[in-house]
């Protein structure tokens, strides 16, 4: 399991510092059912710790200096709601897109196949970067389309398909209209792991890809 490959590259007590185990961190806490509340004021970092019951776990350190657990199992293994498995299925059906920005940035890169990231002005290879949803994010952007629908409820999904990860929309008619309305009101952008890192830590409720 991937989680216990991350824990187990660090002693109890060790800040995790490797970026993409902090990338991979966070993509985990956003499977958590309270994870704002998780993230309080936004997460400076994370750092493994032995539990009061002898088992080492993250431990989430706060911008304010407070700082709280989390159960990977919890993230893995808690049963998500209409609207955590819609977001989801919502961003699985525009990720073409995503890619698509990415692919387009590089391939007018030139030869060199640097980017510049939107944030920092650095250059940055195709490897280094994030594609970020900004103004609005893909949650807000995910919601106020949904509420015009009528609703999380709104959207039958399809759950529990074999060799199908996730979940699909059952109407091929809705997910059209989403992936066109996303086409048209996303607003997206190339930017470094770092400089997304950074959004992250700030408490920004955003996922990339």
């Amino acid at each position: 399991m991937a989680v216990q490959a991350v824990r187990n590259r660090y002693k109890p007590g060790e800040r995790v510092s490797v970026q993409e185990d902090e990338a991979f961190l966070h993509d985990l806490l956003d499977r958590h059912y309270d994870a704002d509340q998780k993230r309080g004021t936004g997460i400076d970092h994370f750092q493994v710790r032995r539990t009061t019951k002898g088992s080492v776990g993250f431990h989430i350190i706060r911008t304010d200096g407070s700082d709280t657990d989390f159960s990977f199992m919890v993230c893995l293994d808690g049963e998500p709601s209409q609207r955590q498995n819609l977001l989801a299925t919502m961003r699985d059906a525009v990720k073409w897109q995503v890619i698509a920005v990415k692919n387009k940035a590089f391939e007018e890169a030139g030869e060199e196949r640097l980017v510049t990231c939107a944030l920092t002005g650095d250059l940055v290879a195709e490897d280094e970067v994030h594609v970020d949803h900004f103004d609005p994010d893909f949650i807000d952007l995910a919601t106020h389309y949904v509420n015009a629908q009528g609703g999380w409820d709104a959207f039958p999904l399809l759950n529990g398909l074999d060799n199908t990860v996730g979940s699909l929309f059952a109407d091929d008619t809705q997910r059209e209209e989403w992936e066109a309305y996303h086409q048209e009101h996303a607003n997206l952008r190339v930017i470094s792991i770092q400089a997304n890192l950074s959004i992250r830590r700030r408490g920004a409720k955003r996922k990339t890809v």
